[in-house]
């Protein structure tokens, strides 16, 4: 290919913006995204995963807290490390979760982020 490629920030610029889409998240689409980076062999970073993350929690209708838990446990895998903007968007997608607040899963978050050492703001 000839060209620019996209690399992390290209990919996590992307995620981002569809994060902030008018009219609501475009967290499925950020997903697909997130999918073509990996089959590209690019590899994401804590602001990938956020951005991924936060676009699950401003999910129209109620955040989408499961999925966004399903990302946080593969960032961990891959040996990603979390941060506090990360650990806020999980925390927050539990908040925003259609039926009602997830609050005890939130706490087992904010009580992750503390064992690793991730100051809370």
């Amino acid at each position: 290919r000839k060209g620019v490629q996209p690399n992390t920030v290209t990919f996590s610029a992307l995620i981002s913006a569809m994060e902030k889409a008018p009219g609501g998240s475009q967290w499925e689409r950020a997903l697909e995204v997130f999918g073509e980076m990996e089959r590209r062999g690019v590899e994401p970073s804590t602001v990938t995963f956020s951005a991924l993350i936060s676009a699950m929690e401003k999910a129209p209708g109620g955040s989408q807290w499961e999925k966004a838990l399903e990302v946080f446990g593969g960032m961990k895998r891959r040996g990603v490390e979390p941060d506090t903007v990360t650990f806020n968007a999980l925390i927050s997608a539990m908040e925003k979760a259609p039926g009602g607040s997830q609050w005890e899963r939130a706490l087992e978050v904010f009580e992750e982020m503390e064992r690793k050492g991730v100051q809370p703001n």
